[in-house]
């Protein structure tokens, strides 16, 4: 079967007709026929500011993203910020777009030095400049000035591959900092096995905090094992290894191997100038073995020039599954390299041989599989708005893999995943059930190749239970892994329970319920389907009537005091949000929640109050659907309006080109739709908002593996700057009045067209 994460081996050669490519398994890889939409990608948006992405070489879902980490401020979760000016090295392993602090990846780091050896971050970092930068999809390239050493790297699904182009040296070398990591060093080893060959692990932590609040004697929350198997091109004229940390570090010149945490290891070289040094490094989450197999495998004898370009036609594959006309250079840069972000996460780690780690028992095991288990969708809080309802549109033959992964997941651990991961444990973290959400909305679009039994139970589980445990008063929306008791029996979650996101948590887990109703309304179940939409209204329970806002309450059913809407403090009861934004988060219901605040004027006259007040938060997911609202209030123009003029003035081609954190391509995944003029408001209801696009033509290449095969079509006539208004509609030919499409009106294939104007009109209302 179609494996995802691997790379695409295509017959023909770049800039011609993409139709006949293969995975590495050899099965057909959908491949529309296209262009080198790679060259619109420019991988350094959203590298500067909160949007912390990846710029460095990888394939689609790769779980080998080889990037460079540029000294950043202590603590941070990103690992390059264009705003740095010097490089710590290049590590295997990342994280794309996440927030938070003192925790991530950054994992087995090589980096080329010439001079003294230095051992300590701080020391061996090199100064760059931007001018000698380079990225495109599965390819990076950088000059460091310190040591005039040219750095290239490209990569497979589960290696990487260095070129470095070094000065003449009497002392050049690689240094392979086993401890380095976003996260805490706890274990490692690494050992000469000849004088081409580095092998080795290391051990870290991933989310230190986790780990002091769970850990519990018999499992450890955030622990992860990273293998690596290093070939060099060239033998090694000397080695040695270091253990410890900055002032602390000891050296053992031409020792053969070291043990422990923070530990190291160098290998030298005297170079002519201009000499070029290859390492291929597999990277394993299994076995040093296990990380030879995968070098093997993937890249073998390939040179550099093919892995890269077998990458670009990976990426080409993808990227070429929706394709755009009209729009300046600019919309459509930023439009391609939404998308390119967008296929970053989850990640495949199913090895070579089918084999894979997984860690939510707290202890980890590896298994075998036929089909792709895929992490690091870190956190469904963010991916279940937007970028998991648009790989059903974009990647279908990923999204059974993907659902069934986070059923593997519960029978090993107990519980379905909130922020998937590659550690030992759960990573709960953000709050709500939403595996359910990315289950509900493949289950009502028809993708349903998993347990489907398995998943009833494992969303009645999560909706209905949580570990004793994890229910730490004042947190327990943080640690928590299934639904708080307080919440099933009183239809919300109290102050007392997490004073800095109660309120969310209630309105978080209505929607679930109602994503549950869903799914038991297709399997036939009417009495759970009743059941889930009673609770589905505990938003109603949040809601005082008196402030008209979501407010939290006090176990004791009183409002908590001192109540400001615009609150955006730590704990206001509200997730990284305040109640102004987290007032319109009932998706599953916004007649009931319309009829709350008033009727529809009401609720269209405090929509344009929230945004004219600044209230909107285009950085941050419990904003992303609030723009669509004014479709139901009889106000579709306004929708119009308003998504237009956040693209334009929130997002950019530049570095600093993404408003808020990617969070797994989350922030990316709106703009892709914001820009065709899609929105799924509510994942799980098949239905996507209509609003004015940035192109005047958008067609979308379905899968015919899962879909009809036919194109989905999207044509806005006389669409431009000012032009933005939709003035009429047809679908198929004939008239369409409705301002929203369903999931199967999509995939059957269908043509949309759209007759722009400059004024607003009362189209779809």
């Amino acid at each position: 079967m179609f494996a995802p994460g691997l790379i695409a081996i295509c017959l023909l050669s770049l800039g011609l007709t993409l139709t006949s490519c293969t995975d590495e398994h050899g099965d057909d890889l959908f491949c529309p026929q296209g262009e080198d939409l790679a060259a619109e990608v420019d991988p350094f948006i959203g590298s500067l500011g909160p949007g912390n992405v990846v710029p460095g070489a990888l394939v689609p879902h790769g779980m080998v993203k080889l990037s460079p980490d540029s000294v950043v401020d202590s603590g941070s979760v990103d690992a390059y910020e264009y705003g740095s000016d010097r490089i710590e090295g290049f590590s295997h392993t990342h994280l794309q777009g996440p927030g938070g602090g003192g925790n991530g990846y950054s994992q087995i780091l090589f980096m080329p030095t010439t001079g003294p050896l230095k051992t300590d971050t701080a020391e061996y970092a090199s100064a760059f400049s931007h001018e000698s930068e380079k990225a495109s999809p599965g390819y990076y390239a950088v000059t460091l000035d310190d040591y005039g050493v040219e750095v290239e790297l490209t990569a497979t699904a589960h290696a990487g591959m260095h070129r470095y182009t070094f000065p003449a040296s009497e002392s050049a070398r690689v240094l392979m900092d086993i401890g380095h990591s976003r996260g805490d060093s706890r274990d490692g080893h690494v050992e000469f096995l000849d004088d081409h060959t580095v092998a080795g692990f290391g051990v870290y932590n991933v989310h230190p905090i986790l780990d002091l609040l769970l850990s519990r004697p018999d499992d450890v929350v955030g622990r992860s094992t990273v293998f690596f198997f290093a070939v060099f091109d060239t033998p090694f004229d000397f080695h040695g290894t270091w253990h410890g940390r900055a002032a602390d570090a000891e050296v053992n010149e031409d020792s053969g191997s070291e043990s422990g945490a923070w530990i190291g290891a160098y290998v030298g070289f005297k170079t002519a100038a201009q000499q070029q040094i290859e390492v291929r490094v597999g990277i394993s989450m299994v076995s040093v073995e296990q990380a030879r197999k995968n070098l093997q495998e993937e890249i073998g004898d390939s040179s550099f020039d093919e892995i890269h370009q077998q990458a670009r036609r990976a990426w080409n594959c993808r990227l070429n599954r929706v394709q755009v006309e009209g729009g300046t250079v600019s919309q459509r840069k930023i439009f391609y390299t939404a998308l390119y972000h967008t296929l970053f996460a989850p990640a495949d780690y199913t090895e070579a041989g089918g084999v894979f780690f997984s860690g939510a028992d707290g202890k980890g095991a590896v298994f075998e599989s036929d089909r792709s288990f895929y992490t690091d969708d870190w956190c469904a809080w963010d991916t279940f708005r937007t970028s998991r309802p648009l790989a059903t549109l974009v990647e279908p033959s990923t999204v059974s893999d993907v659902v069934a992964s986070y059923l593997h997941l519960y029978k090993q651990g107990g519980w379905l995943p909130k922020c998937p991961w590659n550690a030992t444990g759960y990573s709960s973290v953000m709050i709500g059930n939403h595996a359910v959400s990315i289950i509900a909305d493949a289950y009502v679009k028809g993708i349903r190749d998993y347990d489907q039994d398995l998943a009833w139970e494992a969303m009645e589980k999560s909706a209905n239970e949580d570990d004793p445990d994890r229910l730490v008063d004042g947190v327990c929306g943080y640690v928590n892994v299934g639904t708080p008791p307080e919440y099933v029996q009183n239809g919300y979650v109290s102050h007392e329970c997490d004073a800095h996101q109660s309120a969310s948590m209630t309105l978080e887990y209505a929607y679930d319920d109602w994503c549950i109703a869903q799914v038991a309304d297709g399997m036939g179940k009417s009495g759970k389907r009743d059941e889930y939409l009673a609770r589905s209204q505990n938003f109603r329970n949040q809601f005082n009537s008196e402030t008209r806002f979501m407010q939290g309450r006090h176990r004791d059913g009183s409002w908590v005091g001192a109540f400001d809407p615009a609150d955006s403090q730590d704990a206001n009861d509200f997730c990284e949000a305040t109640s102004w934004i987290y007032s319109w988060f009932v998706p599953q219901d916004i007649a009931g929640l319309m009829e709350l605040m008033g009727g529809p004027q009401e609720f269209s006259s405090r929509l344009d109050e929230f945004f004219s007040n600044g209230q909107f938060d285009p950085s941050n997911e419990p904003s992303f659907h609030v723009p669509f609202l004014y479709n139901f209030a009889g106000e579709s123009f306004k929708t119009q309006e308003l998504v237009r003029k956040v693209l334009d003035e929130e997002f950019s081609d530049k570095p600093d080109g993404l408003a808020g954190n990617d969070d797994s391509g989350a922030t990316s995944a709106w703009i892709v739709f914001a820009a065709m003029g899609l929105y799924p408001v509510a994942p799980g209801n098949g239905v996507y908002e209509i609003s004015s696009p940035w192109f005047q033509s958008i067609t979308l290449h379905l899968d015919p593996a899962v879909y009809s095969g036919k194109d989905f079509t999207i044509t806005a006539k006389g669409n431009s700057d000012i032009n933005r208004y939709i003035q009429s509609a047809t679908l198929n030919g004939q008239a369409l009045e409705k301002n929203e499409l369903t999931h199967e009106e999509i995939v059957n294939g269908c043509q949309l067209v759209l007759t722009m104007g400059t004024a607003p009109s009362a189209w779809g209302d």
